[in-house]
């Protein structure tokens, strides 16, 4: 007999903890003596067989009884049993000698001419073996049992009550009735997470790119089968994403292997319209499931339908007939002969309008022109409606179709950029790859498409490269063509403009602007203008002419606003964020995410990701901008952008900071300096060394903040930047005159005068009133007794008039501070008492434990009452808190808050301190 042993490992099952659950029951009730049975129904594909072994392994005290039915065996009388009772032969001398004769005279000749007397004995040989371990029945397939062997096993299932046996039976579904009182288990498909999951365990150590793996989740339907058979016929560029997938994909395995050989067995009718749903189910972009090819059995007066019915290869839903399973399309357009999958196609052209294109596309083995410029117009009305995905696919296909080498290359650039759009870096690298081998032949010919190429590689080296090597890439190339395309000049000035802010090298930048100025100042197109208004106005803001800047700014908010251009709503978030408008350029950032991943540009969604973070940070919106700046890191990974990540991982260790995450902020922000450092980006690293500086001036660290701060308005390219130089302004002040207050024979203001006399000119030009309460503020802090006091009433005025719950706290705590010292006790603690209000609700930790401080000096009493140990918590603690009470391991929580495992452990360590518990199981009783 069979006994699992306790080493006994097998793959985990995603997404099936409902499952394993009854399964865990079954086990249990036997182990205290009851017996019970359960069948698992499913479709090819869905785990049966997986969660069989699991309740195996998890079975090592059990005595196992196994029997796997395989269509070979089902016309043999009691094949099945035969399999399932033979490790229990050593206890057959224990049964009466009827049943042993019976029952081995039955299983040696295969044939039961006492069929009831071979059932008792069977009965009776399981529960001997009961009688000293539990026994554990695992029939798989049962369906495909002989007839005998299954009549045996319903009969001992039905007498089975108290001996401690399990049996757990699995069929495919619709394919078996379960017996009278036999509950049914049915395999539900796997949520897209767990397909994920399963896939990047199966694919380990080399997981898929992030948008394969969600292709391979969503071409699966659920089925862990066809995930894993999808992912064994992609190789690894298909699995990178740098070659598509196939349309549709190919897979490999024993389910696609049965169901092409079922196909060949149909006659050549049925096979054409069955390829004709799989050729459709391929398109570049999904369609409708009504259209024309999907057909009705009314639509046919000979129904195709019934054999390949018959065959498991289709099925009737709400009335259409569609594939049966996800593989049934890979294995019929892949293992059927071309000249069959070509006239599918050809019929396809014929019924389905709005893809005769691909169709004919896909008909055709030599080139042909026509064909490839109807792809073409396919392809550009995707980009538009569907994706730049899909258009990158229809490209390339147009590609292959044309004879002529120069429009060949240009199709291909334009597949490339696509590519690029969509967020597929390794696919963008090969197709630009393919274009340079076209280049050679064409001579003089190829200039336009090497202009496109050119620009491409240059934003790729924007996103993830050395800023001032883009920058010198795209003016060299905006020096060679100012009167060949000027269009293409203006786009490729404001790239480098681009790359010299993000180095913050201003110089650069404004001799930029200025050009681009003098060649295109006059800007008759729409487009043209907003972008030069953007130059020419950020120009003149890092020069000083703040009024000039924000009226140029504000023309691109206002154009931006009436546009729904991803780019243009994106550089309208910008020009808002640096005229103060932190309202207005998180609605058009916003759009630009939107409208960016309604149409598939899906790189464009962590740039302005970006500056979402910004505006709701300095909206005091915490955790939209977590939220924001947390989906924008992984997208920027995933896209391979890797300089937007450093923005996103910079935007994160300022929002630590604010919730007094120490170790958190230093991770990210050194990650952050890490990649600036290399990739020579002066705005990340200004972000990040602010975000380091405030955790100190947060953690009461005064002098090491005002230090930082200090250096850090003194940094150059590739290491600050102006905007943060402006931006940054009040804390320095702050900083600085609270260690000065440390010690008060040290003129330490004359540093920041200047700097908050360009404060105040800019948030004067800007007419905010959140700046403008900043401003006084900053001369609040510099001032002293009445005068003081009057600005820091002025200050909280306008901020109430404002946005930001944060910066207003932090002059109601601030103006606190100074009452207390003016001896104004009363309305200290009056100010002081909404600024801890207002910490405590948005987790600003640091800042709430300087309120408190502040209030206890004015012998004032923050009200705590009865309160729930959970909110002890910091928000970050409380994120880890809540991922590891569902289940989650501190290495899975790593990889979803992008932070080291190291963190996490350290963090649950902290979490287990402050609640003063010690296992999982009680920080999900509380958290949960």
């Amino acid at each position: 007999m069979t006994r699992v042993p306790p080493s006994t490992r097998v793959a985990p099952l995603y997404g099936r903890d409902q499952e394993l659950a009854a399964t865990r029951d079954l086990l249990r009730a036997a182990r205290s003596g009851r017996s019970r049975i359960l069948l698992v129904r499913g479709e090819p594909g869905s785990g049966r067989s997986a969660l069989l072994a699991h309740t195996r392994a998890e079975a090592p005290d059990f005595t196992v009884l196994a029997a796997h039915a395989t269509p070979a065996e089902r016309h043999l009388a009691l094949a099945g049993l035969h399999q399932l009772l033979r490790p229990a032969m050593p206890y057959l001398p224990r049964l009466p000698a009827a049943q042993r004769d019976a029952l081995q005279r039955s299983l040696e000749y295969g044939r039961t001419d006492r069929p009831f007397l071979v059932s008792v004995a069977a009965l009776g040989l399981i529960t001997e073996i009961a009688a000293e371990h539990p026994v554990l029945i695992c029939v798989d397939d049962v369906h495909l049992l002989d007839a005998p062997s299954r009549e045996v096993l319903a009969f001992a299932g039905r007498r089975l009550a108290d001996e401690g046996v399990a049996a757990l039976l699995s069929a495919a579904s619709g394919s078996y009735e379960a017996p009278g009182g036999v509950p049914v288990l049915d395999l539900r498909p796997l949520d897209r997470e767990s397909t994920g999951r399963l896939i990047d365990a199966a694919a380990a150590p080399d997981p898929p790119a992030e948008a394969v793996r969600a292709e391979l989740a969503r071409l699966a339907r659920g089925n862990p089968g066809a995930a894993l058979e999808l992912l064994a016929a992609a190789g690894p560029d298909e699995r990178s994403g740098a070659t598509d997938l196939g349309r549709p994909p190919r897979s490999h395995g024993d389910l696609t292997d049965a169901y092409t050989r079922r196909a060949r067995r149909l006659h050549a009718s049925v096979r054409h319209r069955l390829l004709r749903l799989a050729a459709a189910s391929g398109t570049p972009a999904p369609v409708p499931a009504a259209r024309p090819g999907s057909a009705r059995e009314e639509d046919d007066p000979a129904p195709w339908w019934g054999p390949a019915a018959d065959a498991g290869l289709v099925r009737r839903d709400a009335g259409r007939i569609t594939l049966a399973h996800p593989l049934v399309g890979p294995a019929l357009y892949h293992g059927l002969p071309a000249p069959e999958r070509h006239a599918a196609h050809a019929a396809l052209a014929r019924h389905s309008p709005a893809d005769a294109a691909w169709h004919r596309a896909a008909a055709r083995t030599d080139p042909d022109e026509t064909t490839a410029a109807e792809l073409c117009l396919a392809a550009r009305e995707r980009m538009g409606r569907r994706g730049h995905a899909p258009a990158s696919v229809l490209f390339e296909r147009a590609a292959d179709l044309t004879p002529v080498a120069a429009a060949r290359a240009t199709r291909l650039a334009e597949s490339a950029r696509a590519a690029w759009l969509s967020g597929n870096h390794r696919r963008t690298l090969r197709l630009l790859d393919r274009v340079g081998d076209e280049l050679p032949a064409l001579g003089e010919a190829a200039g336009p498409v090497r202009d496109h190429v050119e620009l491409v590689r240059a934003d790729m080296e924007l996103r993830s490269g050395v800023a001032i090597a883009a920058f010198q890439r795209l003016r060299s190339f905006a020096d060679h063509r100012p009167h060949h395309d000027s269009a293409l000049a203006l786009r490729a000035l404001h790239q480098a403009g681009e790359a010299c802010c993000l180095s913050g090298d201003h110089t650069r930048y404004f001799a930029t602007a200025e050009r681009a100025l003098a060649l295109h100042g006059s800007g008759h197109r729409p487009q043209d203008r907003l972008l030069l208004d953007y130059m020419a106005g950020k120009a003149a803001l890092f020069q000083g002419r703040h009024t000039e800047g924000v009226a140029a700014l504000r023309r691109v908010t206002a154009a931006a606003d009436g546009t729904d251009d991803p780019q243009h709503l994106l550089l309208g978030g910008i020009a808002g964020l640096l005229c103060g408008d932190n309202l207005g350029a998180s609605a058009l950032a916003g759009r630009a995410a939107d409208h960016a991943r309604r149409t598939g540009a899906t790189s464009l969604v962590p740039r302005a990701l970006e500056f979402l973070t910004y505006a709701e940070l300095w909206l005091g919106r915490l955790s939209l901008a977590e939220s924001c700046a947390t989906e924008g890191l992984r997208l920027a990974e995933a896209t391979g952008q890797d300089n937007c990540a450093g923005h996103h991982r910079a935007g994160l260790a300022l929002l630590a900071a604010i919730h007094g995450e120490e170790e958190v902020c230093r991770d990210r922000a050194h990650a952050a300096l890490a990649l600036a450092d290399s990739h020579d980006l002066g705005l990340p690293a200004g972000l990040a060394s602010w975000a380091l500086a405030l955790l100190d001036l947060g953690l009461g660290r005064v002098d090491e903040a005002a230090s930082r701060l200090a250096s850090l308005h003194r940094a150059g390219p590739g290491r600050s930047h102006t905007a943060v130089h402006l931006l940054s302004t009040p804390h320095l002040v702050e900083a600085t005159m609270r260690g000065a207050a440390t010690e008060p024979g040290a003129d330490r203001t004359g540093a920041v005068h200047a700097a908050v006399a360009t404060f105040e000119r800019w948030a004067e030009a800007t007419g905010e009133a959140s700046a403008r309460a900043l401003a006084l503020r900053c001369r609040a802090l510099l001032g002293s007794g009445r005068e003081s006091t009057e600005l820091f009433v002025r200050a909280v005025d306008l901020h109430a008039s404002g946005y930001c719950d944060l910066e207003l706290a932090r002059t109601q705590l601030l103006f606190g501070s100074h009452l207390r010292r003016e001896r104004g006790p009363v309305r200290a603690r009056e100010h002081l008492t909404a600024a801890l209000e207002t910490f405590e609700l948005l987790g600003a930790r640091p800042w709430a434990e300087q309120a408190r401080a502040e209030l206890r000096a004015t012998r004032g009493r923050p009200a705590r009452g009865e309160r729930d140990p959970v909110r002890q918590l910091s928000p970050q603690q409380l994120q880890i808190a809540r991922h590891v009470a569902t289940g989650s391991t501190n290495r899975e929580v790593a990889a979803l808050l992008f932070l080291s495992p190291r963190t996490v452990d350290h963090h649950l360590r902290n979490i287990y301190a402050k609640l003063g518990i010690r296992s999982r199981v009680e920080l999900a009783r509380l958290v949960g």
